[in-house]
């Protein structure tokens, strides 16, 4: 186990690293939770390759096979028509979001609540989407009454998706898409940042810090010099 004097020394580094605006290989593009007004750029940038896109008003049917693509690590999105903003999106690993969930009980996945109900087992009531929370309400998609980070989408054989936050009953709506986007997990051309200080500390794939001494002495040289970082 590291000495707590080799910890502070690896903070001041991590900080001084920061300061100076350093370029260095940072993860790829893979955020927790739900992401709102993301740039199709970024994920671009980082690997991911669309895998599925049709209108909202287009039924996606009982069969997934058109969205359950083959890469590691799945995000599922919308945009409107014509927009190269994606509004919603969340990102988890594919294997776990295409895992069958009992209706009304989404699991919880880097930072989103996941449901995938299908008609095999609850007759109409088939969908797949995400949450803040674990309350929702497939009736057949997700149709609680307030939500602006829920997604949700029909598995069903005549209706489209449902809806993008709080915008709902958008089975037959043309001006919406439905995105599904892939990642393996890593790219050959990673892209370059300059770090932020937490950045820094949490992008590293070697620290380690299972005691939480790093975190702790790396918060505190945050609050005291976290002015001078850009």
């Amino acid at each position: 186990m590291w000495s707590k004097l080799n910890k502070v020394a690896i903070a001041i580094f991590v900080f001084l690293f920061s300061i100076f605006g350093i370029q260095s290989s940072y993860a790829d593009y893979y955020p927790s939770g739900i992401q709102q007004n993301v740039s199709e750029q970024t994920l671009r940038n980082n690997g991911w390759t669309l895998f599925y896109e049709q209108t909202y008003g287009t039924p996606i049917g009982q069969s997934t096979t058109a969205i359950r693509p083959s890469g590691q690590y799945v995000i599922l999105s919308a945009k409107a028509v014509g927009s190269t903003t994606i509004l919603l999106a969340a990102a988890a690993p594919t294997a776990q979001v295409f895992t069958e969930t009992v209706i009304n009980t989404p699991q919880l996945l880097n930072g989103a609540y996941w449901y995938y109900t299908l008609v095999t087992t609850v007759p109409n009531e088939g969908s797949i989407g995400f949450a803040p929370t674990n309350s929702v309400n497939q009736n057949s998609a997700d149709n609680a009454t307030t939500g602006e980070q829920r997604l949700s989408w029909h598995l069903i054989a005549d209706l489209g998706g449902f809806r993008i936050g709080d915008d709902t009953n958008l089975n037959d709506s043309s001006a919406y898409l439905k995105q599904v986007w892939t990642w393996n997990g890593g790219s050959t051309d990673r892209q370059t940042y300059n770090l932020s200080f937490g950045q820094s500390l949490h992008g590293s794939d070697t620290l380690s810090d299972s005691d939480g001494e790093l975190r702790k002495t790396v918060d505190s040289i945050n609050a005291k010099y976290g002015n001078l970082i850009k």
